[in-house]
């Protein structure tokens, strides 16, 4: 129990600092909301990694990770940007934005960080908590499929 808790505790402030980072090395400045994002999206990256591990195919994690990642800066742009208005990041001049919050181009960023997050938890994982050496596979392994319908 504990090195679960420790585990979730070290990929949610691995991505909390990584995002914000990542947003201060291109924009020049991140907000606390961001960080706290990223580190969401890696503890979800996380749970989803242990359902790939069970048979969960990993087309179908990036695809709810990058569904998740979206939701939720549109969520927080609502709170943050529109109703306090924090002005933290718009995407008004952005091709296909929503409110100025979300935006398509973006969506296909988040779907390339989350490959990066997958590895990155596989590396942690192997690294800092002994786990296997990671095998990732993009779609269901013909062996687990057979493990299963046997």
């Amino acid at each position: 129990m504990l090195k679960s808790i420790l585990r979730y505790f070290t990929v949610f402030s691995f991505g909390a600092l990584a995002y914000g980072l990542i947003e201060i090395m291109v924009r020049g400045f991140s907000h606390i909301s961001m960080g706290l994002l990223g580190g969401l999206t890696m503890t979800l990256i996380t749970i989803l990694n242990n359902a790939r591990r069970h048979g969960f195919p990993m087309i179908a994690q990036l695809l709810v990770t990058t569904a998740f990642i979206t939701a939720s800066e549109l969520v927080t742009g609502i709170i943050i940007n529109i109703n306090m208005q924090l002005n933290v990041w718009d995407y008004s001049d952005m091709p296909l934005n929503y409110k100025g919050q979300i935006c398509l181009p973006f969506v296909f960023l988040w779907f390339l960080l989350s490959i990066l997050g997958m590895i990155v938890d596989e590396l942690l994982r192997w690294k800092f908590f002994k786990t296997e050496f990671p095998h990732l596979r993009f779609f269901r392994s013909k062996q687990l499929s057979q493990r299963k319908s046997g």
